[in-house]
Formats: C-alpha cells, structure tokens, sequence
C-alpha cells in the first residue's frame, strides 16, 4: 500500500500595487500643474534653440553687413526677409545675436545658480557645526 500525497498548488496571492517612487510621484504631481509644464517645455525649448544656434542662426552674430546698416525688421515698413529681425547699427543680424546671446545668458544663470548653491551649502555647514543658539 503506498501512501502517495498529491500536493495541490496555493492560489497566487494578488499584492497590491507598489506605490510610485519619489521620481514618479514628482512628475505626478508636476505635471497636473499647467503652468509648471509650459514654463518646464518653455525652458527646455530655450535650452534648446541655445545649443543648436550654430544650425538655427542664419548668419554669424559678428559678421557685419554694411549695406544693411539699422535694417527694420520684415513687418516694418522697409524691412525685407533677409534680415527677419533686422540689423543693428553695425549690420549685425539681430536674430543671429540673440540665438548665440541665449548660450550667454544660460551660462551666466547656471553659474549664478551654482554659486549661489555652494554658499548656501556653506552656510548651512556652519550653522549646523557652530549649534543652537
């Protein structure tokens, strides 16, 4: 007489979902706010447009046109597509300066910015080494 057992598998357990990570629950919460997502696309297309001037501008920002010296822009009375914003009063097309003048100001914000960090991080140091008052 053998005594055989059959073993009959558990039904699987169903878990509840993990919640999100801190990541996940940031852009959650981030992207319900509509002004957030413009200012963040708004930043990125800047972002953007700053490291492919050199594709976008459609002439050097130092090179200077004599012949178009203070050109208005195309909606102006006198103003031609060649030049869409206009020139300024050396013939330096405007819409070429702003495109390169875009990794400038980007440049001097980010440096601002990690300045401003690392005195803050300083500061925050020292007031924690130096105690309550």
């Amino acid at each position: 007489m053998s005594n055989s057992s059959v073993i009959v598998p558990a039904p699987p357990v169903s878990l509840p979902p993990a919640p999100p990570g801190p990541l996940a629950a940031f852009w959650f919460a981030f992207r319900d706010n509509r002004g957030a997502t413009l200012g963040l696309y708004l930043v990125g297309a800047i972002i953007a447009i700053a490291l492919l001037a050199d594709v976008l501008a459609p002439y050097s920002p130092f090179e200077q046109y004599r012949d178009a010296v203070l050109a208005p822009p195309v909606w102006s009375s006198g103003g031609s597509w060649r030049f869409i914003l206009g020139t300024d009063d050396l013939g330096r097309d405007m819409v070429s300066r702003l495109l390169y003048g875009a990794r400038v100001s980007l440049l001097i914000g980010l440096a601002v910015m990690g300045i401003s960090m690392v005195v803050g991080i300083l500061l925050g140091l020292a007031s924690v080494s130096a105690g309550g008052i």
